[in-house]
């Protein structure tokens, strides 16, 4: 077996159990051969709503990256502690460095593990143990969790003045289509178990655009240097053929996963991250009237490098063992 620790985090709203539904662990171990003594399911921890104790999936995540920790005082979180696991690794014969896989939100509950060289007010420090971070997805400048409209705007605006009246009303169609889109990307974030994501949850708040956290993390000082970046990153690439008075024009917009676009997936400032980026294109005739599903414009599903889908699919499975049994 390869001793390789790794430390799996999953998304907001996510549960530990993602890994094994999406077949993400056992292709790491049958494929990749890697020991499962050394393949830690990161868990956010609980709160008590009431008497009943929950599991934190949209909660603080400074508080949650605090279990990353040596310094956290939770027993059952041992397990997926860096140093802990890094000194398991290296009892057992392996490296003594920590290589961590991030879904999501779950990149910025690393990075911010990885910010702090001197601890924080929860105590929570990072004693130089990780080696490699892949980060699936994870809104580094931000999550889209506004309109789309405004951006579309903009990127047609010099069009509007020649556009036919059926293909304005196509294209307000369309804007409230993807923003239908994102909704549904976010619903689906917490799986088949978990609650709804709520609007204000704390953990959704600290990944939009203008967040201090990100504010926090997007200094290059809170990057450190000898940690290697690979971002994995969706884009889904729209042509809309546009009906004008003259003649049809093509405009190619992106949208990234749906929820975390290109240059935030692949950002990780004070670093120089690999990026690689998975594609899906799609082409929509705005000279007929647009579906009123949006989702009839993929075929009647969210495409598959949508941010819900992406850990799902056997590539970017692959990259992910790839990189973690490359030296």
């Amino acid at each position: 077996m390869l001793l390789r620790p790794v430390i799996l985090i999953h998304d907001l709203g996510g549960s530990p159990d993602d890994w094994d539904r999406w077949g993400v662990v056992s292709r790491l171990v049958d494929e990749g051969g890697l020991d499962p003594r050394l393949i830690r399911r990161f868990e956010y921890g609980y709160v008590r709503h009431g008497t009943v104790p929950r599991y934190d999936a949209q909660g603080d995540l400074i508080q949650i990256a605090h279990r990353l920790s040596d310094a956290a005082a939770v027993s059952e979180g041992k397990a997926f502690q860096v140093d802990a696991l890094a000194a398991e690794s290296q009892a057992l014969g392996g490296p003594g460095k920590v290589s961590i896989v991030a879904l999501g939100a779950g990149g910025i509950i690393a990075r911010y593990y990885l910010s702090r060289r001197t601890p924080d007010a929860l105590g929570t420090r990072y004693n130089g143990n990780v080696d490699k971070v892949i980060l699936v997805g994870t809104p580094n400048r931000g999550a889209r969790l506004g309109s789309v409209a405004e951006d579309w705007r903009r990127r047609v605006g010099w069009l509007r003045l020649l556009m036919l009246a059926r293909a304005k009303d196509a294209m307000r169609q369309a804007f409230a289509g993807f923003d239908v889109l994102r909704d549904w990307v976010l619903a689906e974030m917490p799986g088949e178990s978990g609650p709804p994501i709520s609007p204000r949850a704390l953990g959704l708040l600290q990944i939009s655009e203008k967040s201090f956290l990100l504010r926090y993390l997007n200094r290059a000082e809170c990057t450190p240097k000898d940690v290697r970046f690979w971002c994995l990153a969706g884009q889904i690439t729209m042509q809309f053929l546009i009906p004008t008075r003259t003649a049809h024009v093509p405009v190619e917009v992106h949208f990234g996963d749906l929820l975390t676009m290109l240059h935030s997936a692949t950002a990780v400032p004070g670093a120089r991250p690999v990026p690689i980026v998975f594609r899906n294109g799609y082409c929509v005739n705005m000279t007929q009237p647009p579906a009123d599903d949006p989702l009839a414009w993929f075929g009647g599903n969210l495409p598959p490098y949508a941010h819900t889908r992406l850990m799902q699919q056997p590539e970017v499975q692959r990259a992910i063992l790839n990189i973690l049994t490359s030296n």
